[in-house]
């Protein structure tokens, strides 16, 4: 290791290590280290996400009120993801709570205004990556990460479905204040895959369903990115449940292991 304030470069001595710097950062950690698998870095996985704005017609009691202590609240409703039937986690937001811009023209309108915001599952694909060059470093020293990424024929067609349905939803709850609006790559922060689990050693994930990489006895990863498979919604529960499969593992690990000298 290397003291950043004062360049000096020790050695620690542990009987597991286990690495969790982001589904960026971890592959690049690995491979700065030497550790590199075929699926270092592969199936790379975002939600793509498409949002639109609106107003909500209220009826008409509510709408001439003068206040309601009601539409000050702020929050999201979950519209949840169900396979083959909803193919989207959708979020309805309050605006305050609302991280996309949705404003309509500026003029009074004493109507409560939402964004809607569906997060769609991606065709994942191996050569979705993270990849890195022994010859091409970063400010610290360590390999520059560099970003492979796209689209697929399917993911498209699942984008426009979700168009047409934030369109009639906007429409049926009032005024749509937003063209629906793919937002660009990675916009969900939710990044997955790239130190993927798997049941074997066949090239195309980096550790076992423990968090230990394919090839060591004493090094886990852990994190959004082992997640292998395509997700709607917030990945962080998930990242933590198979955390807690990994630490079994590396405390099983550490009792059957000498300590070292």
């Amino acid at each position: 290791m290397v003291d950043t304030r004062t360049g000096e470069v020790f050695t620690v001595i542990a009987r597991a290590v286990a690495v969790a710097a982001d589904a960026l950062h971890t592959p690049q950690l690995l491979w700065a280290s030497g550790i590199r698998p075929p699926a270092l870095g592969r199936y790379l996985n975002d939600q793509p996400q498409v949002v639109v704005g609106a107003r909500i017609d209220l009826p008409a009691h509510r709408a001439t009120a003068a206040t309601d202590p009601r539409d000050a609240l702020t929050g999201v409703s979950w519209v949840p993801f169900a396979d083959g039937v909803h193919p989207f986690h959708g979020q309805v937001m309050q605006l305050d709570a609302s991280p996309i811009a949705i404003h309509a023209a500026d003029r009074p309108d004493p109507r409560p205004m939402v964004g809607l915001g569906w997060f769609l599952p991606k065709d994942v694909q191996p050569d979705d990556r993270v990849w890195f060059s022994d010859g091409d470093l970063d400010e610290h020293g360590l390999p520059a990460i560099h970003i492979d990424y796209r689209l697929t024929g399917d993911d498209r067609a699942l984008v426009r479905r979700a168009v047409e349905e934030l369109q009639d939803l906007a429409a049926d709850l009032g005024e749509q204040t937003r063209t629906p609006d793919l937002l660009a790559a990675g916009s969900s922060l939710h990044y997955q895959g790239t130190v993927r689990m798997g049941a074997a050693d066949d090239g195309t994930s980096v550790c076992d369903d423990h968090g230990r990489v394919w090839g060591w006895q004493n090094l886990f990863v852990g994190g959004n990115g082992v997640i292998p498979t395509a997700t709607a919604c917030n990945p962080t529960l998930t990242a933590v449940a198979l955390v807690v499969r990994s630490v079994d593992a590396i405390t099983a690990t550490l009792e059957t292991r000498t300590p070292p000298s």
